[in-house]
């Protein structure tokens, strides 16, 4: 009987220990076996989880952190109630002032300001109704249902979905594209992204104690989604939250059965601006202004260019008042030359005063009023905004700020660009710009496409290589529409001198002054420059020994300007910007000839 029982005990476990290594080399079959025993023994608990408030935007549903208090008003009074950070959103921008109590809201057309008790401004003037704004938790709410009742609300375009009693509040804004997926077969949604983890980690996990230990566990989820098309962001490590046809909101698994589709937007905005101004390619220059007016008699013809952009207003203060060394000779001069006149404007690159002047409604009020008169007064065609140095958590305050301006520049048919740097970079210089949306607002981004090597920095190098500008150009392209990119190119370039450190081994101080074509060719002549050609920058390279510094120069020239210049052809660009006039040696505009004109 002993014998026996061993003999059976042996044959079992050469059968298990024959099926475990069956099972370790085909792997197709140990899944489906793992997923048959969890589909006969594991136990789903479908569960009702809290209710939330989302926001469908583009890139990633937003849950509002104060769902509970939210949804309770709308149970209590029925109307829906949205977090003014979530106005920004499609064609909306909105700012809240905190000193005046006063929210802002612009977009389509429409210009809002509505006072803490609820008081409903367009375009400045006092109109009918009112829309509460009221604290849920920390944050400020706009009655969205109140809102919606006037025609110039119903212009923002946001809208809630069908709400029933202990769902989720679904809001949208119609102007919003989003993603939607394809589900092929019936989709288990999970309530959290720790259970589909679970869940995920049971049927692949090869340990089989595991299996056993965790085979009768619960899993929560949702619901069992069918064959369906829910709404979809993409999370991280492949996992999909949706929202459902039913609005419940929870997640999945990207597999390659689900197809994922952009959703064009129901409405088409508005505020995407298109200027129809220039079926030729925009070709300008800046009009560097500091102290006084050039004389106009002595500024050469310039071959192919179309607009100037003199530096003649600055914001003075974070009130809004702005300085001018505006000239009525000046534009006449221009207009005779056939140039239109953008004038530049600028916020002194001082962060502080931008910051407090972008968090005031009254100050930009001023500002743009200002602005807009003073493009009335003198006839410009275009204002040219060029707001550098600004703190990077005034990005969206910068967004709104340009978004009020472009709404009065285009009802007083005002061409309005905004001068940017390439993205990336440094927050205050770079990562301050939200691209995308000013690109949708503004009528033209013109990119500074220079300076990459800075006047600090700590290599030598040229202000813009042809490959580097490519680049950049390139991926602003992503975001922006190209029709609407202005290929910014440098009149100037960079001396540096290099000492040799007295303190560490093997390294050197870089210094650096900023020069034009004349007093570079002057360089080049003096110290008779064997120049270098280089392929990849498509610039010239010189250099020579100076006491103890080795100087080095990569020379800007009438070529290298036209290897530049034919980015704008690659791309598609609207056209070029040159900083600026009076760098330049007079054949440089020669080369602008190599932008081809476009076809009405």
């Amino acid at each position: 009987m002993k014998k026996t029982l061993v003999a059976i005990t042996a044959l079992v476990l050469s059968v298990f220990i024959l099926v475990s290594l069956f099972l370790s080399i085909d792997i197709d079959f140990n899944l489906k076996i793992r997923r048959k025993m969890s589909e006969i023994f594991r136990a789903y608990e479908i569960v009702q989880i809290e209710s939330k408030v989302a926001i469908l935007t583009t890139d990633m549903l937003e849950i509002d952190p104060n769902s509970e208090a939210v949804l309770n008003e709308k149970d209590q009074s029925g109307d829906t109630y949205l977090n003014i950070k979530y106005l920004s959103t499609g064609p909306v921008t909105a700012s809240y002032d905190e000193q005046l109590d006063t929210l802002t809201i612009v977009g389509n057309g429409v210009h809002m300001k509505i006072s803490e008790s609820g008081n409903v401004e367009i375009e400045g003037e006092p109109v009918e109704g009112n829309i509460s704004i009221k604290p849920f938790g920390d944050e400020g709410y706009i009655n969205l249902t109140a809102l919606n009742q006037t025609v110039e609300g119903r212009a923002f375009l946001f809208v809630d979905r069908a709400y029933t009693k202990g769902g989720n509040l679904i809001i949208e804004n119609k102007a919003t594209p989003y993603l939607q997926a394809e589900i092929l077969s019936e989709t288990k949604v999970f309530a959290t992204e720790e259970s589909l983890s679970n869940y995920n980690q049971s049927q692949f996990e090869m340990r089989f104690l595991y299996e056993i230990k965790n085979l009768f566990s619960k899993i929560e989820i949702v619901a069992s989604m069918p064959k369906s098309n829910p709404i979809v962001y993409m999370e991280e490590n492949g996992v999909l939250s949706v929202i459902t046809e039913q609005q419940e909101i929870g997640y999945i698994d990207l597999s390659d059965d689900i197809k994922i589709n952009t959703v064009a937007p129901e409405v088409n905005s508005n505020y995407i601006q298109k200027s129809e101004s220039y079926i030729e390619p925009i070709i300008l220059t800046w009009e560097a202004v500091y102290s006084f007016n050039p004389d106009t008699e002595k500024i050469p013809e310039m071959k192919h260019l179309n607009v100037i952009s003199p530096t003649w207003y600055e914001l003075s203060d974070a009130a809004g008042a702005v300085s001018s060394m505006a000239s009525h000779n000046y534009v006449t001069w221009a207009h005779g030359r056939g140039y239109e006149v953008w004038a530049l404007v600028s916020n002194a690159f001082d962060l502080d005063r931008t910051h407090n002047f972008l968090k005031s409604s009254a100050a930009r009020e001023r500002f743009i009023a200002t602005m807009i008169q003073e493009a009335k007064t003198y006839g410009y065609e275009g204002i040219n905004i060029d707001f550098e140095n600004v703190y990077m958590a005034d990005k969206d305050a910068l967004t709104h700020f340009v978004n009020e301006f472009a709404h009065y520049a285009r009802k007083n048919q005002i061409t309005l660009s905004m001068d940017v740097t390439v993205m990336g970079g440094s927050d205050n210089w770079s990562k301050c710009y939200d691209h995308e949306k000013l690109g949708q607002i503004v009528d033209f981004l013109i990119v500074m496409t220079y300076d990459e090597h800075w006047a600090s920095s700590p290599i030598s190098g040229p202000v813009a290589s042809y490959d580097w500008m490519l680049h950049h150009m390139t991926v602003l392209t992503n975001y922006v529409d190209a029709d609407k990119l202005v290929l910014g190119v440098p009149l100037y370039t960079r001396v540096w001198r290099e000492y040799p450190s007295e303190t560490v081994a093997n390294k050197h101080k870089t210094t650096s002054i900023a020069i034009g074509m004349e007093a570079q060719n002057t360089l080049i002549e003096k110290y008779s420059l064997s120049l270098i050609w280089d392929d990849t920058d498509r610039l010239y390279y010189g250099t020579f020994f100076e006491e103890d510094a080795q100087v080095k120069i990569w020379v800007e020239n009438a070529r290298t300007i036209r290897e530049k210049l034919t980015i704008v052809n690659e791309l598609g660009l609207k056209g070029a910007a040159a900083w600026r006039r009076g760098f330049e040696t007079i054949d440089v505009w020669d080369a602008f000839d190599v932008i081809e004109r476009r076809e009405p």
